[in-house]
């Protein structure tokens, strides 16, 4: 137990610190915690939860449902569940695709707020009505020019997809010129992008939208928070029973308070 707490301050320190060092024999390389990108923040963080035990739900924060409803056959609904786990890999809201419909002016909204996936070309490539809870991703619009190209195409697709999530979940633009987010009156404007990543202004928009649908996500702590809150489930490894043992043992001798004089 005492390496899993030696370790675990290790990280702590790592976080805490503009310029922090960890390797296998000790401080071996500087790092710049400032400089690190979200999905390096990211992995930092779960590296810091393994030495806790690992990261367990908080039973009730998640509420809500959005649905993507796929009513198209152009693009693989297996690019879709890509993106969503994709953009969904640090929100942890609850997310699931179905097949269906979609028909003006009222499409069937299903769970507390739906993203349409259609292939209509009368339609434009993205449509939201927020007071309906709906947002439409239109991927006959995507195939113009070089989206004729299955490569360009995807990769259409999931920017695409990406941008009307943003849309759903009230984050229309970025302070960032060059986000996913700005301006875009044609398809090949999509091309200068070269993946799906949001900066940090659009993200942080999510939660306080979707939480008016009714929409929240899932809430993690360490085991060690879990068992300190008394909710925990008994341990499935080594460091989490040590954990456990810790947090529950009961002390040999009283605790003493030491009277002080002001």
């Amino acid at each position: 137990m005492k390496a899993i707490v030696l370790a675990a301050v290790g990280v702590v320190a790592a976080v805490v610190s503009s310029s922090a060092t960890v390797g296998r024999q000790g401080v071996t390389n500087t790092v710049n915690i400032t400089k690190l990108s979200r999905e390096e923040r990211a992995k930092l963080k779960e590296v810091f939860a393994n030495y806790e035990g690992g990261r367990l739900g908080r039973p009730g924060t998640k509420q809500g449902k959005i649905v993507y409803v796929n009513a198209q056959k152009r693009a693989s609904v297996d690019l879709i569940k890509a993106q969503i786990t994709e953009i969904n890999k640090h929100l942890n809201y609850d997310i699931e695709i179905v097949e269906g419909a979609f028909s003006l002016p009222s499409p069937e909204v299903k769970g507390e707020a739906t993203l349409f996936v259609v292939d209509e070309p009368a339609c434009p490539s993205l449509l939201v009505a927020p007071e309906n809870r709906w947002a439409m991703v239109n991927v006959a619009g995507l195939v113009s020019g070089e989206g004729e190209k299955p490569q360009f195409f995807e990769a259409r697709v999931r920017k695409e997809l990406t941008r009307g999530f943003c849309l759903l979940a009230g984050a229309q633009d970025s302070s960032f010129k060059m986000s996913l987010m700005g301006c875009k009156t044609k398809p090949e404007q999509l091309d200068v992008h070269a993946d799906c990543r949001l900066p940090v202004d659009v993200i942080r928009r999510f939660g306080p939208y979707l939480e008016g649908y009714g929409i929240k996500p899932e809430k993690f702590v360490t085991y060690r928070k879990a068992c300190e809150e008394g909710w925990a489930p008994a341990p499935t490894n080594d460091v989490q029973k040590a954990i456990w043992d810790e947090v529950h043992t009961i002390p040999n001798q009283p605790i003493k308070i030491k009277y002080e004089k002001k």
